[in-house]
């Protein structure tokens, strides 16, 4: 019996063993799996700032090519240089990037090898661009060649890089995709490592509770003891253990379960960490991707920080020129310089540090430390605090710091989780920035050609004109000074002075459509009054427009106007058109609507596509409804006040 126990002991040990051995595996291997994802995540975000950046160098050159050649004006060009000069490391960056996903991305390589051609593609047709559009382009501009400002040349332009911004979409979206799989995969192999665990435990106690009743007195309890302690760690209690009492092999098993329950408890504790952690930062891009305004990125960033990190407080702050820095965002115990506060940044403080060093930062004690924010710290009960850099575009925009009450130090290791999300707070603003940017390009170009619109309408008024008036009275005077002898004469004088009538009001309707003079002198409503009056249909005017309104939307405003009466009058077939203006909440708001066939579409070509540009370029929107049979309706909202330029 003693040898038959002894041998069933060996074999159960042996089992034992194996199956603990074979979920600690698991579960290593899970938690590797776990880092890897991690690490590529990080790459994919990598590769998404990458493409945004080589796409946002793209929009400036092509943003200042189209607006040298409408304006011929070389500050548009200084935009352009910039992003030729960078697209070349940018697009190479991304390139790079891309081929360490595709060596890194086993499960998916088809779809990184796919990405990287993709970004090798982009660099290709971006380098295309330049060489074969941009330069010869801006070179034929500058000498003065009518070509280069041809709508064939400009079509041409846009469909090169049409093509390059399809490509950089797909990019994105293909990263994305991939990030996606790759958290399907961990979240997986996680649930995998699970089950194999607790199988192994299940097993575990299955064959302890076989053997049970085959060991004496002075087994069976600790054997009781080891189910016992195995139930809970199958239930998820991974913070028990068993006394080690045993002897010889019961021994062993004992300090087997307890490095089992260990290793366990810490890969759950790793586990949910990670997981936690990359929760947050899912949350964050989110908020960053979706384009929204940094005010409140800040905010959703120091949240997850503070909760992610469980300190007591987070301060995201932005340093200004004159060495003073503003907090703009704050978590937690807001008596501690809360956010809209600018200070000096004297003494030792984590801003200071940051700031001077370029890195992350730690603070372990303010006892000694000089300057007001560290009394502020002291003051507080503050501990300690770990800060790392915002960078946008090259350059330190600010800082975000996290602090403690207690008495112990923060972990290390805080200040790199930290740096993740400070990075993703540096792509929403330069994200900003870049929209700003492109809005007040937009803008700059829409009133460049306005003024050279009022130029050409003064010009013909006090020039062409008036020239054409004095020919017709010189002209009649001449008429009457011919004898009555001469009637022929008479005739034809007559006949050359109807002529310049009809031409001088051929030039006045021409210099109206350049600039209407009325719009000019009384505003918009009573332009609007005229584009009613001449309109081929009846028109049902609904003018609420009291006095003057800013010079660019009054334009824009008269142009999507007459633009959409005289759709109406060619394409739509109506009985009669609605016009109305009013302003709604610092809005100009403007609906053009007839009872015509309806089935307008405005992505298949139509004159309102350059309106377009020039109402989102002052910030508004154009909406048409035009369902087939049932008329169509223009709706355009026009801020009054023009938009944010980015500092």
């Amino acid at each position: 019996m003693r040898g038959s126990l002894t041998r069933r002991m060996v074999i159960a040990s042996a089992l034992l063993m194996l199956l603990t051995s074979a979920a600690s595996a698991v579960l290593l291997l899970a938690i590797r799996d776990q880092r890897s994802s991690a690490q590529l995540a990080r790459k994919s975000q990598e590769v998404l700032v990458a493409a945004a950046r080589v796409e946002r160098l793209l929009v400036d050159i092509e943003t200042g090519t189209r607006g040298y050649l409408l304006t011929g004006e070389d500050r548009f060009l200084q935009p352009a240089h910039a992003g030729e000069t960078d697209f070349a490391q940018a697009s190479s960056e991304l390139v790079d990037l891309t081929r360490v996903t595709e060596q890194n991305e086993a499960p998916g390589r088809l779809t990184a090898i796919h990405v990287s051609g993709t970004a090798q593609a982009i660099k290709i047709k971006g380098e295309s661009y330049i060489r074969d559009y941009f330069r010869p382009i801006v070179a034929a501009a500058e000498r003065g060649d009518p070509a280069a400002r041809s709508v064939e040349n400009a079509q041409l332009g846009k469909t090169m890089f049409d093509d390059i911004r399809w490509d950089s979409n797909t990019l994105e979206q293909t990263e994305q995709r991939i990030a996606a799989e790759r958290d399907d995969r961990a979240r997986a192999n996680a649930n995998q490592a699970t089950i194999a665990a607790i199988a192994g435990l299940g097993g575990t106690v299955v064959l302890v509770g076989f053997f049970a009743t085959y060991l004496s007195r002075a087994i069976v309890r600790p054997v009781r003891q080891a189910s016992l302690t195995a139930h809970r760690l199958a239930s998820g209690d991974l913070s028990t253990r068993m006394p080690t009492t045993g002897v010889a092999e019961i021994g062993v098993l004992e300090k087997s379960f307890n490095t089992m329950a260990s290793s366990l408890q810490r890969s759950q504790s790793e586990l949910a960490n990670l997981l936690e952690e990359q929760g947050a930062l899912r949350r964050v891009a989110t908020v960053v991707a979706e384009g929204t305004q940094p005010e409140k990125v800040f905010a959703a960033v120091n949240e997850e920080v503070a909760r992610l990190l469980d300190v007591h407080g987070t301060r995201l702050m932005r340093y200004e020129a004159d060495g003073t820095v503003t907090f703009v965002a704050s978590w937690g115990e807001p008596t501690i310089v809360p956010a809209g506060t600018r200070m000096v940044l004297d003494g030792r403080n984590i801003g200071s540090l940051v700031r001077s060093g370029g890195r992350p930062a730690r603070i372990e004690d303010y006892e000694d430390a000089p300057g007001s924010l560290a009394a502020i710290a002291r003051e507080r009960g503050v501990r300690s605090t770990v800060g790392a850099p915002i960078t946008v575009a090259g350059r330190l925009w600010g800082a975000m710091s996290a602090f403690s009450k207690a008495d112990k130090p923060l972990p290390s290791g805080i200040e790199r989780r930290l740096a993740d999300f400070t990075d993703l707070v540096g792509t929403a603003i330069a994200n900003t920035q870049a929209r700003a940017d492109l809005t007040a390009s937009r803008a700059r170009v829409v009133a460049a050609a306005d003024a050279i619109r009022r130029r050409i309408e003064r010009d013909l008024h006090d020039g062409t004109q008036q020239r054409l008036v004095s020919l017709v009275l010189d002209v009649r005077n001449a008429r009457a000074s011919v004898p009555d002898t001469q009637p022929q004469l008479r005739t034809e004088l007559a006949d050359i002075a109807d002529g310049l009538v009809a031409a001088l009001d051929d030039l006045r309707e021409i210099s109206r459509g350049i600039h209407p003079a009325l719009l000019a002198r009384g505003g918009l409503g009573p332009a609007l009054n005229g584009l009613a009056r001449r309109s081929p249909l009846p028109v049902e005017l609904d003018n609420n427009l009291d006095g003057r309104l800013p010079d660019q939307v009054e334009v824009a405003a008269y142009y999507v106007v007459a633009e959409a009466l005289t759709n109406a009058a060619k394409h739509a077939r109506p009985t009669a058109i609605w016009l109305a203006a009013d302003v709604v909440d610092g809005r100009l708001r403007l609906t053009v609507r007839d009872d015509g066939i309806g089935g307008a579409d405005p992505a298949n070509g139509s004159g309102l596509t350059g309106l377009t540009d020039r109402v989102e370029a002052l910030g508004g929107t154009i909406t048409v409804q035009s369902p087939p049979g049932e008329g169509t309706t223009l709706q355009v909202w026009l801020p009054l006040s023009a938009p944010v330029q980015s500092g």
